[in-house]
């Protein structure tokens, strides 16, 4: 089974655009990191999102421990960020060969979290338009108790917004628990190899 690995980081308001770039050109990097399969990278007005496809978990911390890695976290986000987070999970779904956008989300862990508030999350997320890969993670439990992707084409858009917009009102007590990011692709990650 695949690990999807999420970086997700919100920008400083008075980041330079040369810095964001910067940021951006180093997460196409993570393509080529040990135990890479895929790697989307977007951005909106104030986020920067990564989404990388592994192996499976004995890729994981060869990939966390790349200089790929490394230089985007520490030289491309570092510089222009005031917060990120990430999380890995395990998922048998492969991304879709056309991608436009991506939505990134994590649970954060909570003392009065159930596991089956866990499970309903992930089905509602599993029903979304589009291509979701997501489910509990794997390194980051004590911090987070899942998360992932959901890939979207340009067909998708409008019904996700609506399904979103549903499963806000849905997520009830744990909607503060819930980080989330959505942005559409780089160009150059919408090529990134299949």
């Amino acid at each position: 089974m695949a690990i999807v690995h999420v970086v997700c980081a919100a920008l400083r308001p008075d980041s330079a655009e040369d810095a964001i770039a910067h940021a951006v050109e180093l997460a196409h990097g993570l393509r080529d990191a040990p135990g890479a399969q895929r790697s989307v990278v977007g951005r909106n007005t104030g986020q920067i999102v990564a989404v990388t496809w592994l192996e499976g978990r004995d890729a994981l911390e060869p990939f966390a421990a790349s200089p790929a890695h490394m230089a985007f976290i520490m030289r491309g986000l570092a510089p222009c960020i005031r917060v990120m987070w990430s999380a890995a999970v395990e998922s048998d779904v492969a991304p879709p060969a056309s991608i436009t956008s991506v939505w990134v989300f994590a649970l954060q862990s909570a003392e009065t979290l159930f596991e089956w508030q866990v499970r309903d999350l992930l089905d509602l997320v599993a029903a979304f338009p589009g291509t979701a890969a997501a489910g509990p993670t794997v390194e980051e439990r004590e911090r987070y108790r899942a998360g992932g992707a959901v890939c979207l084409d340009a067909s998708h858009a409008v019904a996700f917004d609506a399904a979103l917009a549903r499963a806000r009102v849905a997520w009830g007590d744990i909607a503060p628990s819930i980080v989330e990011a959505r942005v559409d692709l780089d160009e150059d990650a919408r090529g990134s190899r299949p």
